[in-house]
């Protein structure tokens, strides 16, 4: 029998995919680069002594991703080992959360109600739990507009 892959392997998996050639990591070094200035903008216009940090910070990424792109790539590895188990995690809240406010309040008023969504029962005596449908009129416009 075939063991499901942890989560931890399942992340490790995922940060070996993450592409490291050059040009990657010069997109990597822009990207960081970039938001880091744009933050410090932001701090800077609302008078945070941290502006000049950030700027400092954008520079560096800036520089390195211009001159020696291969620098930035155990800083990638750690951000995107970062990026990769807070979506794991922030997958799991988020589908937690919708199961919990919409499909739970769902099926507790179907149960109140007596709706059964699913035929489960089992009837020894029935002959067959095949259900017999109408054929459907299909002209050209229903191929034309399908949902």
């Amino acid at each position: 029998m075939a063991k499901n892959p942890s989560w931890i392997a399942v992340i490790a998996e995922e940060v070996k995919a993450v592409k490291t050639d050059p040009g990657h990591l010069r997109k990597f070094g822009l990207t960081m680069g970039v938001a880091f200035a744009i933050f410090g903008g932001l701090f800077f216009w609302r008078g945070h002594t941290v502006a000049p940090y950030l700027f400092i910070v954008a520079a560096a990424f800036l520089l390195l991703a211009a001159l020696a792109p291969k620098a930035l790539k155990p800083v990638q590895r750690v951000w995107m080992t970062l990026a990769t188990v807070l979506g794991w995690v922030m997958t799991r809240v988020l589908l937690s959360i919708v199961f919990f406010i919409g499909v739970t309040p769902i099926a507790l008023i179907a149960r109140v109600v007596g709706k059964r969504f699913l035929d489960l029962g089992f009837e020894p005596d029935r002959e067959s739990y095949w259900e017999k449908r109408e054929p459907q009129t299909r002209g050209m416009e229903r191929y034309e507009s399908q949902f």
